[in-house]
């Protein structure tokens, strides 16, 4: 019994040995050296690894150096928290394990930057951006005060640049000491934007005709009348517009479109109001016969898979034509529309009739006999003067011949 105890305590032991050393496995240590320019160490400052779900910190030694413990394998950033030194870009670590790492650091000083126009009043709003080797390390905008300043930057050489909406870009280059100043003067500039509107239900989009173009900015805004699709206008640089088209019966994406130092184009898309039209080969219907029944679009054309409904109730869908058959059943007006999903139509009326019953037999109106008239009175009258006339007539004959 003994012997079998002894046995589970040794192995119990192997076990947590083994555990122990697997998570002691799971971290390495890494060996951080934070030096200055001239390559001697920086005591008393504070290390911060971090790494995806994690963060580890350590104070540098007089030496400056500091133990690190990170996951093994991870990739691992590394940067400095001190009064005196500062790196612009964190130092990037891939697939740590026990290695020594040394982390340069560079005394840290402050540029406050004022940008004004030609004239020399300050300007607010204007964005102001300190770069070095291609990679953007500090930016912002003048504030109230017209001025910029930057959080704490290695001190060093720096291309500065400064914009503002209605004015050309600046840039010039920068030596950024412990408290550096400069001032950026802008020139105020226009360009040429050149507006196309089209309609893009089409491959290729056609010129929409007759259009009013809407240019909106914070320091421009027109609304200009086209007659052929197109318009050309003079506009403030650096500005970021919004321009729609406008037109009865369509309707127009805004195309949001920033314009630099050069000359642009920008092309504005419209497409007609969506909706569905119905329309049938007859209106009236002999009950029990058919009708054919199209959907169209906004363009006039066919429809397919539009869902016809009668009186509500839907009974089929367009073919690829656009058309579908029904069958009128009953005498009545039946009220007929379509939708897509998106739209309906407007409804139209189909009339079932039954033309026996509109026919009919109808009893014959008996005829009112004419009233007597004096005409057989007239007829007698004017024979008998005829016969006196000619008997009148043959006697002055004779008496001329006599």
């Amino acid at each position: 019994m003994r012997s079998w105890v002894v046995v589970i305590l040794v192995a119990l032991v192997l076990c947590v040995g083994w555990s122990a050393s697997a998570a002691a496995n799971d971290e390495v240590s890494l060996t951080v050296s934070v030096v200055n320019q001239s390559g001697a160490g920086v005591g008393d400052a504070t290390v911060i690894a971090t790494w995806d779900g994690g963060e580890a910190t350590g104070t540098t030694a007089s030496n400056g150096k500091v133990f690190i413990d990170v996951p093994n394998g991870a990739d691992v950033e590394l940067d400095v928290d001190d009064d005196r030194y500062v790196r612009n870009r964190r130092l990037s670590i891939s697939d740590a394990d026990e290695r020594e790492i040394e982390l340069p650091v560079v005394p840290q000083g402050t540029a406050t930057v004022t940008v004004t126009d030609s004239d020399g009043q300050p300007l607010s709003d204007a964005t102001v951006r300190l770069r070095q080797d291609d990679e953007t390390v500090a930016s912002g905008e003048t504030d109230g005060n017209r001025a910029f300043r930057t959080d704490a930057i290695e001190r060093g050489e720096y291309r500065l640049s400064a914009v503002k909406p209605g004015f050309f870009r600046n840039e010039t280059d920068l030596t950024v000491g412990l408290e550096t100043e400069a001032t950026v003067a802008l020139q105020r500039g226009r360009v040429t934007l050149d507006i196309e509107v089209v309609d893009d239900h089409f491959e290729p989009p056609r010129t929409l005709t007759e259009v009013r173009v809407r240019i909106g900015a914070d320091n421009f805004d027109a609304n200009v009348s086209t007659s052929d699709g197109t318009a050309s206008l003079n506009v403030p640089a650096n500005t970021r517009y919004r321009i729609v088209a406008t037109k009865d019966g369509y309707e127009s994406t805004p195309n949001v479109q920033t314009v630099r130092e050069a000359s642009a184009s920008v092309i504005v898309a419209a497409q007609r109001i969506h909706e569905l039209t119905v329309t049938t080969s007859n209106d009236r219907v002999i009950v029990g016969e058919t009708t054919r029944i199209e959907v169209t679009n906004a363009y006039g054309e066919p429809v397919q898979g539009a869902r016809v409904r009668i009186d509500g109730e839907g009974v089929g869908e367009t073919d690829d034509r656009g058309e579908m058959t029904i069958e009128i059943e009953t005498v009545d007006e039946r009220t007929i529309d379509a939708t897509d999903g998106q739209v309906d139509s407007e409804p139209i009326t189909v009339t079932g009739f039954d033309p026996d019953a509109e026919t009919g037999t109808s009893e014959p109106t008996p005829t009112e006999a004419p009233a007597e008239t004096p005409g057989f009175g007239v007829v007698v009258t004017v024979v008998a003067l005829a016969f006196a006339f000619a008997v009148r007539a043959a006697r002055q004959r004779r008496r001329s011949v006599e």
